[in-house]
């Protein structure tokens, strides 16, 4: 079977072998040995509810998705000496699942899908693994171009300032490695700030991971503002299902008038900028607009010019759309069952954007974040750690490692 793919499917492929390439991690931590073969059985049946994970690419005239025939592949080994090539070493799929005693990583290029859509894909395979049965209806409409609508203007927003530059904030050119730091921190505490704050979590922590990057911004620098860009899920918004990306990205920049306000405030002006960017009228706005700014680069013929392009045009933009990423999945949310079997639960991202990305998830009660950067300096997540504890976040850093991103390395 054959499945269209939208702009958003076809940025992640435009992105292939340069410095934007992006294809995130997740993984979970047993509480028993991980049994192979119920593992096996559980992903086999997890595709033929999720089509799109059961797809490898092709090109004829335009790229497109179809049916893999072949057999998938799962393979035994631990996180640090996992393959960090998959596609080809897949068997053509666009994804590969590992294992060792107690854990399962899993990691995908985004062509599929987001991250909202691969979690669904993980819990079912999850789900089986634990034999609960959770039917999954395939939502295979296109993501942003089923919101497509050149007439709507959308509800005015404030224009934010720009951020930093990259040379304020020095940092170690890695290609796909970066340090990764791993916090945590009871969801409780996080949602009593944000509810004394009348806020949510999402607007809570930027601020604070600008904060902490604040300092550290080299006082010669001129423009000291620290720009985050949130990822935005635009299914619940919209009341639209869909297995393609759905997602949209807005930048909310930490000026230094923020400096002199309560954290209440701060936090509050975060939170009133993403209840304005998720109403429908500006999702779709700005679902119209990313189609029409993307869907020209992606559909450049011959391919070698669109891929010449596209090296050039991303690693402008590596550096100058915003100074982090904070993407956060929220709580994950399983039968007792599959929890009850559950012990631990990471989702990281390499830095595409900028040098530090922020992926969060609220697991069992549990505020997890993977903080992936590359700066040399490393007295930023220490003090973001001293920053967050002086508004009652109190994080503790669990681990720190070095990763490597695995990437998409298929041949066409």
């Amino acid at each position: 079977m054959k499945h269209q793919m939208g702009v958003m499917d076809l940025y992640p492929i435009a992105a292939n072998k340069t410095v934007m390439e992006n294809n995130p991690f997740f993984q979970v931590k047993l509480k028993e040995p991980v049994d192979a073969e119920r593992l096996y059985a559980a992903v086999k049946q997890s595709l033929d509810e999720h089509p799109l994970f059961a797809c490898t690419l092709r090109y004829k005239k335009r790229y497109y998705l179809e049916t893999n025939e072949k057999e998938f592949l799962l393979i035994r080994t631990a996180e640090e000496s996992r393959p960090l090539a998959f596609g080809d070493a897949t068997n053509g799929f666009l994804w590969q699942m590992c294992y060792d005693a107690y854990t399962i990583s899993f990691e995908w290029c985004h062509a599929i899908s987001d991250g909202k859509g691969a979690l669904s894909f993980f819990s079912s395979v999850l789900c089986h693994y634990f034999g609960v049965d959770r039917p999954v209806e395939p939502a295979l409409e296109l993501g942003l171009e089923s919101l497509y609508n050149s007439a709507e203007k959308g509800i005015p927003q404030k224009k934010q300032a720009q951020g930093f530059s990259a040379n304020a904030l020095p940092f170690l050119k890695r290609g796909y490695r970066t340090d990764c730091h791993i916090l945590k921190v009871p969801m409780s505490e996080v949602l009593a700030v944000a509810k004394k704050n009348d806020s949510s979590p999402a607007a809570v922590l930027p601020p604070l991971v600008s904060m902490a990057l604040r300092k550290h911004i080299s006082p010669k620098a001129k423009n000291k503002n620290v720009c985050c860009s949130v990822v935005i899920d635009c299914r619940a918004p919209m009341g639209f299902q869909t297995m393609h990306n759905c997602i949209i990205s807005k930048n909310i920049t930490y000026v230094d008038r923020y400096d002199t306000m309560d954290f209440a405030h701060v936090s509050t002006i975060y939170r009133s900028i993403l209840d304005l960017t998720v109403q429908k009228e500006n999702i779709v706005k700005a679902a119209t607009e990313t189609v029409d700014m993307i869907g020209p680069l992606v559909s450049i013929k011959p391919l070698f010019v669109q891929k010449a392009l596209a090296k050039v045009v991303f690693g402008v933009m590596k550096h100058s759309e915003c100074n982090f990423v904070f993407t956060y999945l929220g709580k994950i949310d399983l039968p007792g069952q599959v929890m009850d079997g559950l012990a631990d639960f990471n989702f990281r991202c390499w830095p595409d954007f900028s040098e530090c990305n922020v992926a969060a998830v609220d697991f069992n009660g549990t505020l997890i974040l993977n903080v992936c950067e590359n700066f040399r300096d490393k007295q930023i997540i220490p003090d973001l750690i001293d920053i967050c504890s002086t508004v009652g976040i109190h994080l503790k850093k669990v681990d720190e490692l070095s990763f490597e991103q695995a990437n998409l390395r298929l041949t066409i």
